[in-house]
C-alpha cells in the first residue's frame, strides 16, 4: 500500500528565519522611534548588536548540533532496514 502524502507550510529553518528577521525589524523601529539621546542610543544599538552576534553564534551552534543529530537518526534509520 502506497501512501501519497503531500506536505504544505514552512519547514522549521523557514519559520524560525521569519522570525529573526521580524525580531530584528521591530527591535531596529524601537531603537529609531524610542525618545532617547544619541549617546544613550548609539550605546543601546552596540549592546543590542553584540547581544545579537551572541544569539546568532548560539543558533548556529544549536543548527550544527541539530542537523548532526538528524544525520546520526538518519544513518541509523537506514541501517536498521537493511
Amino acid at each position: 500500500m502506497s501512501e501519497n502524502v503531500t506536505r504544505s507550510g514552512y519547514g522549521g529553518m523557514g519559520v524560525t528565519l521569519a522570525f529573526l528577521g521580524g525580531a530584528l525589524a521591530g527591535a531596529g523601529l524601537a531603537f529609531l522611534l524610542a525618545p532617547r539621546s544619541g549617546p544613550e542610543t548609539r550605546k543601546r544599538i552596540a549592546d543590542a548588536v553584540h547581544d545579537s552576534t551572541d544569539q546568532v553564534k548560539r543558533a548556529r551552534m544549536a543548527a550544527t548540533a541539530a542537523a548532526n543529530a538528524a544525520r546520526v537518526a538518519f544513518t541509523e534509520a537506514m541501517h536498521e532496514e537493511h
